[in-house]
């Protein structure tokens, strides 16, 4: 019984935290995760869309999995808030469609370009089957500015039974001991709307569970892949 009621506690203040950091408004805060795009977007803004893994459909947002543990799907999106992006992410529900989830993203890529964000600053991460929709996306979108970071999404299934093909800047990352396989070079050789691609495998001897925290191994190279760090510098610089 203490155990049961320590967890409700446990997870009720972990979403207080997440409801005061998750906000829908007309602006877009560099500091803030929403479940949607905002009504104004500000188009000097870098946005961040974060899709999770399946473990976390359909969860309070800590899905535990007995072969890699917690899924810190909280920590994932506010890590990348306090990086400055202005990041999009929502629980999706128990086992979503992925070519309808796929046009739900596409279509807020598209309020966002209407709005003249540009493309350059628009960043889609995938991670597992959240790869698979983003895949899709980049699909849909064939806009070849747009970044892609995929975490262990980069099926060699999907590109054999679902015909995707990407299109865009696309980083594939994914650890050299996951179970699934995970082959990037084929879609990086069968998508000609790819224009800059970059793989980068692991070595932690996490396997699949390299998506579930922040890891600096694929955090910060997705960071670097968004082009933020790299304008703030040269903004340093002309200051």
């Amino acid at each position: 019984m203490r155990s049961s009621t320590a967890r409700l506690i446990l997870i009720g203040l972990m979403l207080l935290a997440w409801c005061n950091t998750v906000v829908a408004s007309d602006h877009a805060p560099a500091n803030k995760v929403l479940t949607t795009p905002p009504e104004n977007p500000d188009p000097s803004q870098h946005y961040l869309f974060y899709l999770h893994g399946r473990i976390v459909e359909g969860s309070d947002g800590s899905p535990v999995s007995p072969d890699y543990g917690p899924y810190e799907y909280f920590d994932i999106v506010g890590r990348f808030s306090q990086e400055g992006f202005v990041t999009i992410s929502e629980i999706r529900e128990e086992d979503a469609d992925v070519p309808e989830y796929a046009e739900k993203v596409s279509d807020w890529i598209r309020q966002l370009l209407s709005a003249d964000v540009p493309p350059s600053r628009i960043t889609v991460v995938g991670a597992s089957k959240g790869g698979v929709i983003a895949s899709h996306v980049s699909h849909r979108l064939r806009n070849q500015e747009i970044r892609y970071v995929f975490l262990a999404g980069l099926f060699a299934s999907l590109f054999e039974k679902a015909d995707v093909r990407l299109f865009g800047k696309v980083l594939s990352i994914h650890d050299k001991n996951d179970k699934f396989t995970v082959s990037p070079e084929l879609f990086f050789d069968g998508s000609p709307g790819i224009t800059t691609s970059k793989s980068i495998v692991t070595e932690t001897g996490l396997g699949h569970g390299l998506l579930y925290k922040a890891y600096p191994e694929w955090f910060d190279e997705t960071v670097r892949w968004t082009g933020l760090e790299t304008e703030a510098a040269e903004d340093s610089a002309v200051d």
